[in-house]
């Protein structure tokens, strides 16, 4: 077997897979029925190998959640390597002729596949076993091996969730002070397809850099796009604005179309001693003045997503200056889809209603039920 720290690592992916002591599951009984029928052999595993044990998360032929040890089955061999192991008769093979499935359960031929995780950690093998010799060809291994592909994407699922789960929550930016401003922060992710980008940071001059936007994508992409961009603007904010945005379009642009995603942004920057903002809006349009007279100004620009159309034609650069009691309030496409903040108009009431950016931040969280599916970010930025 492994040496102990890789048997530890193993046995904690194994874990972390949420697959033992589970019982049947129809996906991967689907996946060794399949194989069965494929090589026409009397016996096909789906095992999961952890501590020093192998247990038969799926079988044809045997009984399913066996534990046997590892050093009794030749799937303790399989999980240490990176390629399939073919062994056409087991009572010839010095390795494995002394083991209890040769001896004990009389079988000769064996094929098994490793499964690799995402991180190269192999924590199982798809295999098949016959009581009777048996050659294998290089088009058996290949199939064997497309077969293990699939065993590897149902068992890796719990992990790309919780994987998943870990880097849209680091999508969540810390609250942020600004000198002679209230900024008042709400971010909401349940989607497991969602992709807002949300960020908010202030650099050593006290000015705040500032994205809210939505990535659209199909699948789970949406989270890790979001993140890409947050990153890629998060990086540039030693440069002027436009600059920020006509580089981060260099960067990931390209990638967006080869993946068709999108991404709908509006990214400002604060100067706090002055309360002028200068912002770039990326297709997003929901940014609203709302003055500290209750009345409204949209700040949006006419110009397409990331992703979308030139990405050497520069953006224009919208500024705004914010008297004492006026807001600037950016929405992520979530917000503007709950009833009653429909419209930058809508929405430049709700907030005009509201004392102070918080009260503003809680009356939009308590708008939201629990059917809602779609990823919300909202900031309000008041200055005092």
């Amino acid at each position: 077997m492994n040496a102990p720290q890789d048997v530890e690592h193993r046995t904690a992916l194994v874990e972390a897979l949420g697959v033992l002591g589970a019982g049947p599951e129809e996906r991967f009984d689907r996946i060794t029925r399949m194989t069965q029928e494929a090589f026409g052999v009397p016996l096909t595993f789906l095992n999961v190998v952890h501590h020093d044990v192998v247990t038969a998360q799926s079988a044809v032929g045997w009984e399913q959640g066996v534990t046997v040890p590892a050093a009794d089955v030749m799937c303790s061999a399989t999980v240490l390597q990176e390629v399939p192991l073919v062994v056409p008769d087991a009572t010839l093979d010095p390795r494995f002729r002394a083991m209890a499935s040769v001896t004990e359960h009389g079988v000769r031929f064996y094929a098994g596949a490793p499964l690799t995780m995402y991180d190269g950690s192999r924590v199982g093998t798809l295999c098949i076993m016959d009581a009777q010799p048996r050659e294998f060809s290089a088009e058996d291994v290949a199939l064997l091996r497309d077969l293990a592909h699939w065993a590897e994407r149902e068992l890796g699922y719990a992990l790309e969730r919780d994987r998943l789960e870990r880097v849209r929550t680091g999508l969540v930016p810390d609250p942020v002070a600004v000198a002679g401003h209230d900024v008042a922060t709400l971010t909401t992710r349940t989607a497991e397809t969602g992709g807002d980008v949300a960020d908010w940071r202030t650099t050593p001059d006290g000015t705040l850099h500032l994205t809210v936007g939505t990535v659209v994508a199909g699948g789970r992409a949406s989270a890790l796009v979001a993140a890409g961009l947050r990153g890629a603007l998060a990086a540039r904010t030693d440069v002027p604005i436009a600059a920020a945005v006509a580089g981060l379009e260099a960067q990931v642009a390209p990638d967006l179309r080869v993946a068709d995603a999108l991404a709908r942004l509006v990214h400002a920057r604060l100067d706090p001693t002055t309360g002028h903002v200068d912002l770039v809006d990326a297709g997003l349009g929901t940014t609203v003045h709302v003055r500290a007279d209750g009345s409204h100004v949209p700040v949006r620009a006419a110009t397409l997503p990331v992703g979308l159309g030139d990405d050497a034609a520069p953006r224009p650069v919208l500024s705004v200056d914010l008297a004492v009691g006026d807001r600037l309030v950016f929405a992520s496409d979530g917000v503007v889809g709950l009833t009653g903040v429909g419209t930058a108009a809508a929405l430049a009431a709700v907030v005009a209603r509201q004392a102070d950016g918080t009260t503003v931040v809680e009356h939009v969280r308590g708008l939201r039920s629990d059917d809602d599916a779609a990823d919300l970010t909202l900031v309000v930025v008041t200055r005092r």
